[in-house]
């Protein structure tokens, strides 16, 4: 068996390596294919079976032409001698065997032309069905994945989603579906081609039978596994590239600061290098048989040549049925290669189909997706009250809250502090509706916030993380995240970037104002900067419930003072909620819960604590 851990192999030991028989062996459930695709997709690959299926009867067709236009030029009595000929010269009214011969030449030429022609589009149809049906099943996916709670992405390498939706779906469809049409309309070519050559001759076309798809079958049936292993092989090392180039790609400036370039190149070249070892691989086996059976194809033609010379009184007399042969030949080799190719293929692809296989069913109600019926909107008038919650996350023993309770007044500015793990990011996460309750519920006006509400409740709320995302585009498209550019309100985005107060750095240092492109991340501005285009997109929404988490964490005192002075420019009657470890971003808070352990220890204002909490003085020190 070939050695799959060692992509050195020789060429020669490759081509030799022990065969490998599995007469256990079953085919993959080409039905379970079938299980992924919407109605409307199974129409369309229905219609490309169909133009791929009429492609394969046109090449019969003209192959079989042959057969009567080289007996013509042979034989002219055979208008006289053969019946079908005598009936076309009759009923198409010929006036002499000359003409005849003509006609039967040019429609010989047409037939040809015309498969040809088809063949050209039904191959651009392949192209464009396979591309298109990639797109749909990436966007179900992407929808699909996108419906997924956050935690799900907690437990996942996202470099990964991202190779299924853009390297492996497109292999799903031209590396598993396009050749299931090819493998079932070749077998139908190769099948009338044979029984064509069976009519002929028996002997000879039954040779040729049993040594070309004996062939195939033999070396099909020894290499399967190896196909399958190597395609298992090929995804993992896709992931592993996409993964790799990923990690050194978004740690640039890490990796360039510790000089772990080479480090991360290795990884990503080591990934590469064995992806680009499987593929050859395959597709020597995929091929490879084609160059050995045409030495048995051109040697059989001369066989039959000195076969058919020995028993005819002249070559002439043989020429129509070996320009059959010949013809035949021509067909019938690729037809059997890409057969076999097919199936390899298939097989070679069929761990993607695998992999994605629950995914794509699970996704089958989101090909048709529609907005969510509208939800009436919430109103935030009274106060937002966590009532006794708890919560742990999964393949976690630990409880990170537990049976918390807490009220919060419309208006209020409100601060959760306490050491690391203590739960303080959990319970903005849960706020949001990132994450769930494990028991327990959070509630507005005392109308409990379920996954039905989760629209309405993020129209009312703007989260503001240490770790601000920006994307390459406009200062503007950043500071509206989701709306598209004739949506946006440049009165509003302008009253925003003031409470935030970069207004006038974007009018005056910036080139082109607000249609300036910030690279990516962000890289082209400063941290504070990034962080009141950040604090400005939480405005630009309008909301009821501001959440602060950690947002001055990482920035200089002096950064971050003008930030909270910009907090305290903002409307009395919005609700902040400040996730910190700075306490000087707590000191102005209304009320301050102490965290310990996922259970609050210690309440109340700033000068409160300070006097009645050794803990909360502790901390204040430290800090």
């Amino acid at each position: 068996m070939v050695d799959l851990a060692n992509p050195q192999m020789p060429f020669f030991n490759y081509i030799y390596a022990p065969a490998t028989f599995s007469f256990k062996y079953k085919p993959p459930t080409i039905k379970k294919l079938f299980h992924i695709f919407t109605p409307k997709e199974r129409l369309r690959f229905t219609w490309l079976a169909l133009a791929i299926l009429v492609m394969g009867i046109l090449e019969v067709v003209g192959v079989a032409s042959i057969l009567p236009f080289m007996q013509l030029i042979a034989e002219p009595d055979a208008i006289t001698q053969n019946e079908w000929l005598s009936w076309a010269y009759e009923t198409l009214q010929f006036t002499s065997p000359r003409q005849m011969l003509v006609t039967s030449g040019i429609a010989v030429i047409v037939l040809i032309a015309a498969s040809n022609l088809f063949s050209v589009f039904t191959i651009w149809l392949q192209y464009k069905y396979s591309w298109t049906m990639a797109h749909q099943l990436a966007v179900r996916l992407l929808r699909y994945y996108l419906e997924k709670p956050y935690s799900y992405f907690l437990g996942i390498n996202t470099s990964e989603l991202r190779t299924y939706l853009i390297s492996e779906i497109g292999v799903l469809i031209s590396g598993i579906m396009v050749p299931l049409i090819e493998f079932c309309s070749r077998l139908v070519v190769s099948t009338v081609i044979l029984i064509l050559l069976v009519i002929i001759n028996p002997v000879i076309a039954l040779s040729a039978i049993g040594i070309l798809s004996g062939f195939y079958f033999l070396v099909y049936i020894t290499r399967q596994k190896q196909l399958k292993l190597l395609g298992e092989q090929r995804l993992q090392s896709n992931v592993k590239r996409y993964q790799s180039l990923e990690e050194l790609l978004n740690g640039i400036k890490t990796v360039k600061a510790y000089e772990a370039d080479d480090y991360f190149f290795r990884r990503y070249e080591k990934a590469s290098k064995t992806f680009t070892d499987i593929v050859p691989r395959f597709n020597l086996v995929k091929v490879a048989p084609r160059y050995i059976l045409e030495i048995f194809a051109f040697g059989g033609i001369l066989t039959i040549t000195l076969l058919l010379f020995v028993n005819s009184d002249n070559l002439q007399s043989a020429l129509p049925v070996l320009s059959l042969y010949a013809v035949a030949g021509y067909r019938l080799m690729p037809a059997l290669q890409k057969a076999f190719g097919s199936l390899a293929t298939l097989r070679h692809n069929w761990p993607v189909l695998e992999r994605l296989y629950q995914d794509l069913i699970d996704s089958l109600p989101y090909e048709d997706f529609r907005a969510a019926e509208e939800v009436p909107p919430l109103q935030f008038q009274g106060e937002l009250h966590l009532d006794r919650i708890s919560f742990q996350y999964d393949n976690s023993d630990r409880q990170v809250l537990n049976e918390l309770t807490v009220r919060i007044p419309k208006g209020q500015v409100v601060a959760f502090i306490g050491s690391t793990g203590a739960g303080k990011t959990t319970i903005v996460d849960l706020i949001v509706g990132l994450l769930q309750p494990g028991t327990g519920h959070i509630k507005l006006d005392e109308r409990i916030i379920g996954p039905e509400d989760r629209k309405a409740w993020h129209d009312q709320l703007a989260h503001f993380p240490h770790d601000v995302f920006l994307y390459d585009d406009t200062v503007a498209n950043n500071v509206v995240i989701g709306v598209e550019n004739e949506n946006i309100d440049p009165e509003r985005l302008k009253r925003a970037t003031q409470m935030a107060d970069i207004y006038d750095f974007i009018q005056e240092k910036l080139p082109e104002g607000f249609a300036t492109k910030i690279g990516e991340r962000g890289v082209r501005l400063s941290g504070g900067q990034r962080q009141r285009l950040g604090l400005a997109r939480a405005l630009y929404r309008q909301p009821s419930v501001l959440l602060l988490d950690e947002a001055t964490s990482a920035l200089d005192n002096l950064t971050e003072k003008g930030i909270l002075e910009s907090l305290n420019k903002l409307p009395e009657d919005l609700t902040i909620i400040i996730i910190a470890h700075r306490f000087s971003a707590v000191r102005q808070a209304d009320h301050i819960y102490l965290l310990e352990e996922g259970r609050i220890v210690a309440q109340g204002n700033y000068d409160e604590l300070m006097h009645s909490n050794h803990t909360f003085r502790t901390l204040v020190q430290l800090s």
